[in-house]
């Protein structure tokens, strides 16, 4: 009784580890550190199609860098990818101000502020906020 009640208790903890990582969707995957790297190019932000403003995603899994062009300035920033959560220190990066890409640069750099759910659909990355949105769209290209 007592090593089917462990069984049990077992079964439930790793029954919700499953669960936490499910993916909502058939065609994307949960993503490892190692998994995250090379240059994506940021598509859609927020869900808006930003792709004329040039923002990338240059992730070094062994630096654990993040780094990158935010429409007029460059940045960088360490990040982590723990479980489903991609974590990021704030960004430092160059103080250009660019009255054209001024609004874009606010909402892309707001993406470094909370906790993201990273998913893999082939070469396309998504980052996903707690409340299921997805904040970024990027395609990598190296």
């Amino acid at each position: 009784m007592k090593y089917a009640g462990l069984f049990l208790i077992s079964l439930l903890l790793f029954g919700n580890c499953n669960t936490i990582n499910a993916v909502n969707s058939n065609d994307t995957k949960a993503v490892t550190q190692s998994e995250l790297e090379g240059t994506y190019a940021v598509t859609s932000l927020y869900g808006n199609d930003v792709s004329e403003y040039k923002l990338t995603l240059i992730f070094n899994p062994s630096k654990k860098t993040l780094s990158g062009f935010a429409g007029c300035n460059s940045y960088s920033c360490n990040y982590n990818v723990e479980g489903n959560s991609l974590t990021t220190s704030f960004p430092i990066g160059t103080k250009i101000h660019c009255e054209e890409t001024s609004a874009v640069e606010k909402d892309f750099f707001k993406i470094f502020s909370d906790e993201k759910n990273p998913k893999l659909d082939g070469n396309t990355l998504h980052l996903i906020n707690q409340n299921d949105q997805k904040i970024i769209v990027a395609k990598k290209i190296l």
